[in-house]
């Protein structure tokens, strides 16, 4: 079967030391969606990203990127087409923010000779993560929402069509977060730029995303338009929290509040707050 799709999950099944952590995830992207990855900690979400980024085999399955098998890739034609920014980067290098992020440009040959594009990209990428006030402070001092606005810019930096986010809003306030999803989401629209971005925020997802695919217990329980598939049902059966749905009086935009948000029950594990 051919594929059509930006990148496409076909029956992909994970586990770690004999254990099933994912089983037969099957889902296809066209470019320039945006896609949310929503799920409980410990689904299987950051595992999914890496699979689909290659860095880990499946047991079972395949990954499809841009109609050809992941697998055939070259590291160099890999890391030209798609990028990714992890969740906790153990990057303690006494480099400065802009010498991060101009390695985004290594996959395309610059080897430390800074062409006029290349120059143009990490301006471009420092300016869309409003981060170019951070070019010449050394990542290793930077505050945790610092370094991870460095790191979205590094990963557009490599000039991908595909980006892979685990939680791309870690430690950024409010202000920055919606910096940042707005950065995405013109890249999409205007770029053709394929997004797969976990986010647990609901209501950014609501704001931002085109599709979300909903994940738990390893298995896909919904992907679609994230009108359809987000709703206060579909929050209480994948994260155990009852929602009410508000549909804002002059646009389509719908928001979430929890509906007693002091009742929270610790389900999910036994830890308590004493």
């Amino acid at each position: 079967m051919a594929s059509t799709g930006a990148l496409e999950a076909r029956d992909i099944s994970f586990g770690y030391n004999g254990g099933v952590l994912l089983k037969d995830i099957s889902f296809s992207i066209a470019a320039g969606e945006l896609i949310a990855l929503i799920g409980p900690n410990g689904s299987g979400k950051t595992t999914l990203l890496k699979i689909l980024l290659g860095l880990l085999p499946p047991d079972s399955g395949g990954v499809m990127l841009h109609g050809q098998p992941l697998s055939s890739y070259k590291p160099k034609a890999r890391a030209k087409t798609i990028a990714y920014v992890s969740q906790q980067p153990a990057l303690n290098f006494p480099l400065t923010a802009r010498e991060l992020v101009a390695l985004g440009r290594y996959p395309h040959g610059g080897r430390g000779r800074e062409t006029t594009s290349d120059q143009l990209v990490i301006g471009n990428a420092l300016e869309r993560t409003a981060a170019n006030d951070l070019s010449d402070r050394r990542f290793n001092t930077l505050s945790g929402g610092e370094k991870q606005k460095v790191l979205i810019a590094r990963a557009l930096a490599q000039s991908a069509r595909v980006l892979l986010l685990d939680e791309p809003t870690l430690h950024l306030d409010l202000n920055f977060q919606l910096q940042i999803l707005s950065a995405l989401r013109r890249l999409c629209v205007d770029e053709g730029i394929t997004v797969i971005s976990v986010l647990h925020d609901v209501n950014l997802v609501s704001l931002f995303a085109d599709q979300a695919l909903l994940l738990s217990g390893g298995a896909l329980r919904a992907f679609g338009p994230v009108s359809e598939v987000i709703n206060a049902a579909s929050i209480k059966e994948l994260l155990d929290v009852d929602m009410i749905a508000i549909t804002a009086n002059d646009s389509r935009l719908r928001y979430f509040v929890p509906r007693e948000p002091f009742d929270a029950k610790p389900n999910r594990g036994k830890t308590s707050l004493r």
